[in-house]
């Protein structure tokens, strides 16, 4: 399948003939007419096992639209279009997350009707971090959306109506760009004299990544850097939130049994067709 760069590249070298200049301007059926359409994402699965529309159906469904459900459509290689039989289940799909099935990301992005499936990106994902060692005066709404806009994309900060944070973190939740190495913290100054101090940071629900360069999306065995005998890998396990059997102000369960996650063999989704039942789980 040839990218967007390839057929940009493609474009270039070609000589188009009045036909193929002149084109067709595309519309909507009267089916698809504004009102009628159903809300939908795109999703992209990363892994290199083969993954099947019903197990997905089931898995997923059961968490993003539980009364109604959704409809999953292969699009690619473990690319899919998600119909959403309930308009909050797009919004949980898109806007929360990270989702993964077996501990492989699912990279959902919303549903644009003018791209084509090479035009989605799948390069970011929303997560919640948790900021550590701030003075108590900083642990605010200001604080959260400046130090989001550097860890990513900012997209809110929990805080009470006084515009604090709850406890003895900030939590804020940027979108996450994934060819990007993960902050560990950050350096900020404090004070009249300017101290330095140092903010630790920690992600919830952080899918796998590498220890060696911090990218989301491969581990040490798939990294292309090679450490030299003398060199240590500069991130860990430090960087997950452990969330284990507590839970959050918004009522989400810890890692294990959490809903984010699906073991695949419940519902037949990888290297072979199937629709198997049952809940949601951790492999």
């Amino acid at each position: 399948m040839v990218g967007v760069e390839g057929v940009e590249g493609l474009m270039k070298k070609l000589q188009l003939s009045e036909v193929e200049k002149r084109g067709l301007k595309l519309g909507w059926v009267s089916g698809d007419q504004v009102g009628m359409i159903k809300p939908k994402a795109m999703g992209k699965l990363l892994s290199e096992k083969p993954a099947y529309t019903e197990g997905l159906t089931k898995a997923l469904g059961r968490i993003w639209c539980p009364m109604r459900g959704i409809t999953c459509k292969t699009m690619g290689e473990n690319v899919f279009l998600f119909t959403f039989h309930q308009a909050s289940g797009k919004r949980k799909a898109v806007e929360d997350g990270p989702w993964m099935f077996d501990y492989e990301l699912i990279i959902m992005e919303d549903f644009d009707k003018d791209k084509g499936v090479d035009e989605y990106k799948f390069e970011s994902i929303p997560i919640w971090v948790r900021i550590f060692n701030l003075p108590v005066s900083r642990m605010n709404r200001d604080t959260g959306e400046a130090m989001g806009d550097v860890i990513g994309k900012f997209i809110a900060v929990e805080v009470e109506d006084d515009g604090m944070a709850f406890g003895q973190y900030l939590r804020v939740k940027v979108r996450l760009m994934l060819d990007t190495s993960l902050m560990r913290g950050m350096m900020i100054q404090v004070g009249e004299s300017g101290r330095e101090k140092w903010c630790r940071f920690e992600y919830e629900y952080l899918p796998d990544f590498c220890f060696t360069c911090g990218i989301i999306g491969h581990t040490d065995k798939g990294c292309s850097i090679q450490l030299r005998k003398e060199e240590v890998q500069q991130y860990g396990i430090r960087l997950k939130c452990d969330l284990t059997g507590k839970a959050s102000k918004s009522g989400e369960r810890g890692s294990r049994g959490n809903s984010r996650y699906f073991d695949p063999r419940q519902y037949g989704s990888f290297g072979k067709r199937g629709s198997g039942s049952g809940s949601e789980s951790l492999s």
